[in-house]
């Protein structure tokens, strides 16, 4: 009994010892030190030419959209108007009727397509937009020999007295950076980065 004993604790101990052998050898491949750096990609794409430029056509456009609707609207006002005025016994009010409902509902489809549209393009521009964001931080990262960039960007908490224990925690979550030195943080070279390439690409 106390032979198999030892022979088990042999093998045991044969076993930790190769562990431990190997445990220098998987590491070798990870450098001994880590550079580390954070960016707020927000406050890049809000700051970069290229994302102020976007934000003034989103809402040029929009605005464009609501005049457009404010039109439509105008010429319904105007036909119910017209329908008000004629006998509601005769032909012509059947009619007028028909082609205000059929007006109405051509509007308010047109207008629902409008703002679908619009809303899947500046998705599109948005993510091509994060794409270059990204690629940027990439560059500048391995020309510095930076091995991880952490997010740098958090949620505010809501105004207290709309602060719920969930909301709470969630926005707790959301902080991915919990404390960074500001030497590290590279977001402003981004934005350098950014718009450099952008006024030499218009």
């Amino acid at each position: 009994m106390n032979l198999r004993i030892l022979a088990w604790a042999g093998a045991i101990l044969g076993a930790v010892s190769l562990l431990m052998w190997a445990r220098p050898a998987a590491a070798d491949d990870i450098p001994a030190t880590v550079k580390i750096a954070v960016c707020d990609p927000i406050k890049v794409l809000n700051e970069i030419q290229e994302g102020k430029d976007s934000m003034a056509k989103w809402k040029e456009e929009g605005d464009s959209l609501t005049d457009q609707a404010k039109a439509k609207r105008s010429q319904l006002e105007a036909e119910q108007d017209g329908i008000k005025l004629i006998l509601p016994t005769s032909d012509e009010y059947e009619t007028k009727v028909e082609k205000f409902t059929e007006d109405q509902a051509d509007s308010q489809a047109w207008f629902q397509a409008a703002q679908t549209n619009m809303a899947r393009k500046q998705r599109e521009e948005e993510k091509a937009l994060f794409d270059k964001i990204l690629k940027t931080i990439s560059d500048l990262a391995q020309a510095q020999g930076i091995s991880l960039v952490m997010n740098g960007a958090h949620a505010d908490f809501p105004e207290l007295d709309k602060l719920d224990a969930n909301a709470f925690v969630q926005t707790i979550l959301l902080h991915t950076a919990l404390f960074s030195d500001p030497k590290l943080d590279i977001t402003q070279q981004v934005i350098i980065a950014m718009d450099k390439a952008y006024s030499t690409s218009h």
